[in-house]
């Protein structure tokens, strides 16, 4: 079939729980749980959006897993998304978990596209779906190259609405654009004679990051950047950094360097 009619055929899938084992996107809308589907969604980057808004009245936030702890996490990653949605739905914005669908009908080749399109959805939303068509499906299974997919892989059956759900990847990527590993990272600054409050300092640079990948998903899809207010704070904290400019770290760099001989390289 083509693309429309898969497209179709998946979206009746998700509105009426035809997906078998079916253990990683909630389907089933009730008091508590609502489903939106966006098609063409976030500017055109994705086949379908679902959005999962699922209610409840605690506000503690609990670590009772590491999917719990990525999750809360993802919320001060993606922020900016997030908080637009919680606003147009009116909703809290630890309600709400994307699944960015990419579909392949069976008209459509599977080729150098497929991994570029799972790294922008990770990148974007932590996370991947793609969809395959009964021969891309049965094609898959045959080749047992589902588990080597960083997404999670969901097959047409070939009858009505009905789909499976053949391969899970489990791992939310919280960390799209940029990690910075805390062991590695303390263990640079004691070699460098930094050997006090690394943990602090970890989380200073832990908090540059998270606003440059702010910033940096905001260029790759012209949104608007939305700045809780502790960033806000840090951001204004900098400002009273003595920061040496880049004609004196040259020059410093060249000073450092110029008694070395040309053998102390050999």
């Amino acid at each position: 079939m083509n693309e429309k009619e898969l497209k179709r055929l998946f979206i009746s899938s998700v509105r009426s729980s035809h997906i078998a084992n079916n253990l990683f996107i909630p389907t089933s809308v009730g008091i508590h749980t609502d489903i939106k589907i966006k098609d063409e969604g976030y500017f055109r980057n994705f086949d379908l959006i679902i959005a999962v808004i699922e209610k409840r009245n605690s506000c503690d936030i609990i670590y009772d897993s590491v999917e719990a702890y990525d999750n809360y996490l993802n919320l001060v990653m993606r922020s900016g998304m997030l908080t637009q949605f919680a606003k147009d739905e009116n909703c809290r914005i630890d309600w709400i978990r994307f699944y960015p669908v990419e579909l392949k009908s069976d008209n459509d080749v599977l080729d150098k596209r497929l991994p570029n399109q799972i790294l922008n959805a990770i990148l974007t939303f932590g996370r991947s779906v793609i969809v395959l068509d009964e021969n891309h499906s049965k094609r898959a299974k045959r080749q047992g190259m589902l588990r080597l997919i960083p997404a999670t892989i969901i097959g047409y059956t070939g009858i009505d609405d009905r789909f499976e759900i053949l391969s899970v990847f489990d791992r939310f990527v919280t960390n799209g654009m940029f990690n910075i590993p805390k062991r590695k990272l303390a263990k640079i600054l004691f070699d460098n004679g930094i050997k006090n409050k690394t943990d602090k300092i970890y989380q200073c640079i832990a908090n540059i990051q998270r606003i440059n990948q702010k910033l940096a998903f905001s260029e790759l899809y012209n949104d608007n950047i939305s700045f809780v207010k502790e960033e806000v704070e840090f951001i204004q904290n900098l400002i009273n950094l003595q920061v040496p400019s880049e004609k004196k770290l040259m020059s410093s760099l060249i000073y450092n360097t110029k008694d070395n001989k040309i053998t102390d390289y050999v």
